[in-house]
């Protein structure tokens, strides 16, 4: 039986972001984070024609291949799971309801760049997976991503 490494997705994850945070954990920690937002993309492409729930968590192996096409819609949505921390960060809503300077550079500022980015990420996961569904016949179901 064919399979894909864990690491085939995290590395076409990592091609997608610049993830200095991930920088200050070591390795274990930085796959187990990468990890849940692996978990997090499969849970969330329900219409895949490949069983994404079939793998092996100690080997860190899908039981299946994945194709390039599939690898790069659950790396799509891991970026949009990565983000989500960061839109949900305390500081960044404390921040934007504080500051009286709405400069270019204010936190207010960051906040709404980075809820478009989100959303933007958000956006296109969904449409990857739409387009997916279509081209093989295969349906969302309601309340996806």
């Amino acid at each position: 039986m064919e399979t894909t490494n864990y690491s085939k997705v995290y590395s076409w994850f990592l091609d997608k972001v610049t993830a200095y945070s991930l920088t200050m954990f070591d390795d274990t920690e930085k796959e187990e984070i990468v990890y849940g937002y692996m978990r997090s993309a499969c849970a969330k492409f329900k219409c895949c024609k490949v069983d994404l729930t079939d793998r092996d968590d100690e080997l860190r192996v899908f039981n299946n291949t994945l194709n390039d096409e599939i690898l790069d819609i659950i790396s799509e949505t891991m970026v949009v799971a990565w983000l989500q921390p960061k839109l949900n960060n305390e500081d960044n809503l404390v921040n934007s309801l504080s500051t009286k300077d709405y400069s270019l550079y204010s936190p207010a500022n960051l906040l709404a760049k980075l809820t478009d980015v989100f959303t933007l990420a958000k956006k296109n996961s969904s449409i990857m997976i739409s387009n997916y569904s279509f081209r093989h016949g295969r349906l969302p179901k309601r309340g996806g991503i």
